[in-house]
């Protein structure tokens, strides 16, 4: 098993991932980080047009490895 941490950017801003997570590998850790994402949208999807909900996930020595990211985008379309 390998620790990993979660570093969470959502609306309220940045929040450091204190507590370390055990996965048997990368592929289950992005797996389960997938799932905060889906949760924290449920919280709240970015207040803004082109603001994020994101999660970095760190290894044991806390060097970032990966980055999810859920962006709020509006189009307008010119129906004239």
């Amino acid at each position: 098993m390998s620790h990993f941490y979660f570093k969470t950017m959502d609306n309220d801003g940045m929040i450091p991932g204190d507590l370390p997570f055990e996965f048997p590998d990368l592929f289950a850790a992005v797996e389960e980080a997938k799932h905060v994402l889906a949760e924290m949208a449920l919280d709240g999807l970015p207040q803004r047009p082109g603001g994020t909900l994101g999660i970095e996930v760190q290894n044991g020595d806390r060097s970032a490895i990966v980055r999810l990211r859920l962006e709020l985008k509006v189009d307008y379309i010119n129906s004239s």
